[in-house]
Order: C-alpha cells, then structure tokens, then sequence
C-alpha cells in the first residue's frame, strides 16, 4: 500500500467506523487507537501519564539510541541501579563525577570526605536541587542557610528537649490506636491476599506531627481522601521530576508545562492548610512562622512512614527478631495489650532500637543528601570547583562491605555497643545526616516509631506476603520507597 492511500484509508475508516471520535486498530497482535477528540488529546498529551512513545519508534533506536525523540524518562528504581554501576564501575577514591547540564555533580562515599563535608559549617549551603523545595518550604529550617539557618535553629532545638518529648508520647499512643483499628479493619477484609501498611502508616505520622507540631487534629486517619494528603504526594513527585529530570530543571522552561500547574494546585493546598492552623494559633506560631510549619510537615510525617515500612518488612523476614522484639515489649510493657506506652517504658526497649537502626543503615528513609560548595577548595586532596553539587548517599554507604560486613543482610547486634565486635564509623552510618546540620527531629522519629512498633507488635505477628529470596526494588524519590507496596497479612497475639 503507498503511503497516500493509507492516508486516505485511515481518514475513510475515521468518517465510517470511528465512535465518539476514536478508532481501534489491530495491528498483528497490538492494538492500536487513534484520537481525534481534542479533550481526548489533551490528557494523552497533555501530562506526563503518557509519557512513552508508542511502539513504532522502536525502529528508530538503532540510529538514535536513547536521543530526545524516543527516550523514555528514567525510571526512579533505575536511577538508584545506575547510580550503584557507576559508583561501582567509575568512582576514583569511592568519588564519582556527574554533569546534570552545566552543573558538576560529586558524589562522595568516603567517610572521611563524608566528615569533611558534613561535620562542620563550611559546606553549610544545601545542593541546588533543594531549590525544589523553596516554592513549598519558603527559608524554611531544611533548605535556609547562613544567619537564617542558624537563628532559626536555635530557636526550634529547645521545642526537641527530652522533657517536650515525654509529653509527645501520650499523642503518638493515641496516633497508633487508631492505626491498629484501621489495620484490623483491612485484616478482616483482606486476611489471605495482605495489607499494604504504608499508606494507614502514613496517614498516622500525618495525624502526630500536625498534633506535636501544632496541637491541631486533622483526622488523616479517618478522611484517608484528605486534600492535603494527595497534596503532599503530588509535591513529592514532582521534586522527583525537578531533581532527575534535565527538562524540569530549569525554571524557565518549568513553567510551561503541566507538571508546574500540578505543583501550584498542590502548593495552594498546602500552603492555606498551614495558614489557616497558623491562625487558629497565632500565638504559639507567630514566631516561626508557615515556613516551620510546612518543613515539620514535610520532615516528619513521609520519613518516618517510609522507616516504619521497612522496620515491618525486616522483621517479618526474619522471624527469630521479630520474636525477639515481641518478647521485650511484652517484658517492658506487660501481658495487657491495652497498657499505653510512656517515655520511660519505651526508652527500655533495647533490642527494638537495635532494630530500628539497623533497618535505617539497610533502607534510610532520606537516600541522598546534598552540599553546594560556593568557593573552590579542596577535600583530601581533591579540588572541589566552586558551585559544585556533593552528592552523599546513606543508602550506597550503608551498603558498603569495607563499611558493614555482611552490608545486606540484618543483623540488628551490630549497633550493640557492649556485644558488637564491628566499629561503626560515625560518618558511614548517617541515616539522620550529621555534623551542624543534622536531623533536628531524630529523637522525635525514634520514639514515635518505637511507640508505633510497640503498640503493633502487642497485637499482631506479622508476615510478609512476597518473595523473600530476593529485596525489594527501591524507589530513590525525595524519600525511600519500594517500586511495588510491601504486603503483609496480620495473626492477633493469644495472651
């Protein structure tokens, strides 16, 4: 058939066959749609849902390989792949080079760079990919720097005082009670298939930092179609895009897509729910403002989801720990199930720390961290050009065997100070970052998610639902995550 007939014979098939402006084709075995319905091509072309060119530009890759015209957007999974091959393959002194456009990325996996770089204020500026977070965070704590950063630090570190933590407690009690009503509910509906826990556990960290954070109830837990919760997870993908994606880099050519229209809905969610509860309590507020409120939201609710997730995982794959940590809270906190967990009971549960900082060395829930160098220098030898992006993986680092021996495999005793033959450098585990600008929240994080596993783990043995002879693919997004939800199924404890 010459080309000119086939021109015509789609548009007579069109006139004849199509309904409501759309045709199917078979070609062979796949088939084919054509659209000529406007509202139709808006959401095909439109978004970023249909991004992938169609299989007919197959035939074009032996000629233009991965070119603009049929590359496809790289995968979050194989981005974390790319990026260990390349550690792997190319890294000179554990240091890769990386140019993003006209900007030099390094990523640095040696602990004494690590140190270098974190431990003290020299290289106090976060990387230019936190410019992301400006339209959300404003100078927020986690991406201001200079003067600010540190006023604004010394103002909020005294709200962390162990004494303000003990009476966050009660809150993070009541938080995982309503996790464990809405956990029984999915474990009656879907006993045999599994649950997947992250997202009521997300809705729960959401419900206690609005509380800690603000005193204000929002509910998540019982309105899981919550506004601000598809927000954030809209803000979340799309810091992913701007961070990996060249074509969203740039502010200029942002800004024409649709990408940045969804962004600006989000933002509008985000940004009136903080205003509103600043409001509600200006006088507790006023002094640091939406900004901090919007960087706790941010900082405490995703990280912890994605730790609690992982924590699940580790023990549900290893039974003899999760046995283990069983056998301690029921020690601690006692054969009643309904007992509320306190500061005190929670600081004994010994072996539950252990395996928390172990599932954060395997799965840290921040993947990457980034320093702007703003004057050449030089770190253990190597000249760092001015305006250079250092890249820092807590995950590439907790899985290095001249770190960790056995790096993949869980092994909670060896963050046992007393027992643990193997010593931990400080810069090599760094889950919480360190040096000046470390997590402000992590004891925070610690005891929430202890209060979380304690009171789940009084309830229900837990068993994972997959395969347990290979590891979950992870997502390197602003916040770890697995490609495809961890299942779990749920047996109540018999006391």
């Amino acid at each position: 058939m010459k080309s000119h007939e086939m021109i015509e014979l789609i548009n007579e098939f069109m006139r004849k066959y199509a309904k409501d402006d759309t045709l199917k084709v078979w070609l062979g075995p796949e088939l084919n749609v054509l659209m000529a319905n406007p509202k139709d091509v808006e959401v095909v072309l439109g978004t970023l849902r249909f991004n992938d060119k169609a299989g007919e530009y197959k035939a074009l890759e032996p000629w233009l390989k991965e070119g603009l015209l049929v590359s496809r957007e790289m995968k979050s999974h194989e981005m974390i792949e790319l990026i260990n091959e390349f550690m792997r393959k190319y890294a000179k002194d554990d240091t890769l080079k990386v140019w993003l456009g006209p900007e030099l990325n390094v990523l640095m996996a040696n602990p004494k760079d690590v140190e270098v770089v974190l431990g003290t204020l020299r290289f106090n500026d976060k990387a230019g990919e936190y410019k992301a977070l400006e339209p959300w965070l404003k100078e927020g704590l986690l991406v201001s720097r200079g003067r600010k950063w540190h006023k604004r630090r010394k103002i909020i570190t005294p709200a962390f005082h162990f004494k303000i933590l003990d009476q966050f407690v009660d809150v993070f009690e009541s938080g995982s009670r309503e996790l464990l009503r809405n956990m029984e509910m999915d474990r009656l509906r879907q006993a045999k298939t599994g649950l997947n826990l992250y997202d009521w556990i997300n809705l729960c960290t959401m419900d206690t930092i609005c509380e800690t954070a603000m005193g204000v109830s929002i509910n998540a837990q019982t309105n899981a179609d919550s506004e601000y919760v598809q927000a954030v997870k809209t803000i979340s993908m799309v810091l992913h895009k701007r961070m990996f994606n060249i074509f969203y880099r740039f502010d200029w050519t942002y800004m024409l897509t649709p990408l940045a229209r969804a962004e600006k809905r989000a933002l509008n969610v985000l940004h009136e729910f903080t205003e509103k509860i600043i409001v509600q309590r200006r006088e507790e507020l006023i002094r640091c403002g939406n900004k901090e409120v919007d960087t706790f939201m941010f900082e405490g609710h995703d990280t912890t989801s994605s730790a609690l997730v992982f924590f699940f995982y580790n023990i549900a794959t290893h039974p003899e720990a999760q046995a283990k940590c069983f056998e301690e809270i029921s020690s601690v906190m006692g054969q009643d199930n309904s007992t509320p967990v306190t500061y005190e009971l929670l600081n004994k549960l010994h072996y539950v720390d252990l395996c928390i900082k172990e599932t954060l060395r395997m799965f840290p829930s921040v993947p990457l961290l980034g320093r702007k160098v703003l004057e050449e220098c030089e770190i253990n030898g190597k000249l760092i050009p001015a305006g250079t992006n250092i890249g820092i993986s807590p995950l590439f680092l907790g899985r290095r065997e001249e770190l960790f021996s056995e790096p993949n495999s869980f092994k909670p005793e060896r963050f046992d100070v007393v027992t643990s033959a193997e010593k931990l450098n400080p810069y090599a585990y760094i889950p919480f970052s360190a040096g000046p600008r470390n997590c402000i929240g992590q004891k925070f994080a610690m005891l929430e998610i202890k209060a979380i596993v304690a009171n789940v783990l009084r309830h229900y043995h837990i068993d994972f639902v997959g395969d347990t002879t290979e590891p979950p693919v992870l997502i390197g997004e602003l916040i770890l995550r697995t490609k495809d939800p961890l299942m779990f199924t749920l047996q109540e404890h018999v006391y």
